[in-house]
């Protein structure tokens, strides 16, 4: 099994590379939703040779919800990105798919629709469409997991660490709130240091708006140090997301994941030191948002 993480710019990279990171995941913002960090071409670039140059692996995020006024660039995005000969495209939009086949690119395609991934047939029909793989939902227990991941013809991935995204609307909700308390508004776009809490919970549930609109978090995030050596045996990619982080806590992160997989490191140990502001998100119990 890889580690993937999601590297806070360029310079990050190399260090990430040396605690065990084996893929990289970057994406542009006019192309995706919830990245760390939005990297230029020219940044995609560089990193893609440094990426290469450490013998690991570069997936490109394009998971934007696509609309007809995005055909034009985003087909002209992806000329680019094929052009780097990347190892991987992370999509959540058939649009995407339609584009890649045209260019040639759809064995480089990893579904990830977020929420939708959830039963044993995804992996069928999706490895008989030529992609490269897909990741499954957040939103599902440990047992699900292990049934999915049996008998898998394509690459299995899953975010098992970090800040899960619980909504996503293309209204600008933040801006439109304060238009409506008639208050100024542009510091808090792209602000991600807010949070909105309910009446009714005591949670507090990270929120910002970008360009692709509004998103909102689960107050905590997740963690699988205790079951991180049973999804070895089940998936192809474990990823790592460091939004809301940096890139300390990512070294951090991927070396006691590292550690427990190497049996260097007492899992039970390291989940307690996350235990404040992390959980095991769905693993272990199920939503009532199943599809």
């Amino acid at each position: 099994m890889k580690l993937a993480v999601t590297p806070i710019g360029v310079n990050g990279i190399k260090k990430l590379s040396e605690s065990g990171a084996d893929i990289f995941l970057v994406g542009n913002s006019s192309f995706a939703n919830r990245l760390v960090h939005s990297f230029s071409t020219l940044e995609i670039k560089d990193a893609n040779n440094l990426i290469k140059s450490l013998n690991k692996e570069i997936y490109i995020v394009m998971n934007m919800i696509v609309h007809n006024s995005n055909m034009k660039s985003l087909q002209e995005f992806l000329e680019f990105i094929k052009e780097l000969d990347v190892d991987g495209i992370i999509f959540g939009d058939l649009a995407v798919y339609q584009l890649a086949k045209k260019l040639g690119v759809e064995d480089k395609l990893v579904y990830n629709p977020e929420t939708l991934n959830t039963n044993y047939y995804d992996p069928i029909f999706w490895s008989r469409q030529g992609i490269k793989g897909l990741t499954i939902s957040k939103e599902i227990t440990l047992d699900d997991i292990k049934q999915i991941s049996k008998g898998k013809t394509l690459e299995i991935s899953l975010v098992g660490h970090g800040h899960l995204n619980m909504f996503h609307s293309r209204r600008p909700l933040i801006e439109n709130y304060f238009k409506y308390t008639n208050r100024e508004y542009e510091d808090y776009i792209e602000n991600r240091n807010l949070k909105v809490v309910e009446e009714i919970r005591n949670e507090s549930y990270p929120i910002f708006q970008d360009n692709q609109g509004t998103h909102i978090f689960r107050d905590k995030s997740v963690e699988s140090f205790k079951e991180i050596s049973i999804l070895s045996s089940c998936l192809d990619v474990f990823i790592i997301d460091g939004i809301f982080k940096d890139n300390l806590y990512l070294v951090k992160t991927l070396k006691y994941y590292k550690g427990i997989l190497d049996n260097s490191v007492n899992s039970d140990e390291v989940s307690k030191l996350y235990e404040g502001d992390h959980d095991s998100g769905f693993l272990y119990k199920k939503t009532v948002y199943d599809k």
